[in-house]
Order: C-alpha cells, then structure tokens, then sequence
C-alpha cells in the first residue's frame, strides 16, 4: 500500500473512533436513535459521515 492510502485508512478509522465514542457518551433525544445510529456505525461505517451532520439535531 502507498502512503497515501494508509494516512486515508488512518484519518478514517480515527473519525470512526471520534463519532462511536460520541454515541456512546452523548445523551439523545430518544433510545431508539441511538441504538439505530450504533447498529449501523457498526456495521455500515460510513454512515459516520452523516452521523457528523445529524449530530446536531439528534442530541439533547
């Protein structure tokens, strides 16, 4: 692999990290957005890009 592509891989995994910890310490405004946005950084892990946007609107 290039370094390109592993300082990309890097940057994603840590953006990842930021937005699971986020979930997990954040306080939303209901459980079942939560348990949705921790099944599906899970298991579909761009969706942590759209998590970045919709943080403000899901958090009390």
């Amino acid at each position: 692999m290039s370094n390109v592509t592993i300082v990309i891989l890097v940057l994603f995994i840590a953006f990842w990290l930021y937005c699971a910890v986020s979930i997990f310490s954040s306080e939303f405004k209901s459980k079942q957005a939560k348990v949705f946005w921790v099944i599906g950084i899970i298991f579909v892990p761009f969706l942590a890009f759209f998590y970045l946007f919709m943080k403000k609107n899901l958090l009390k």
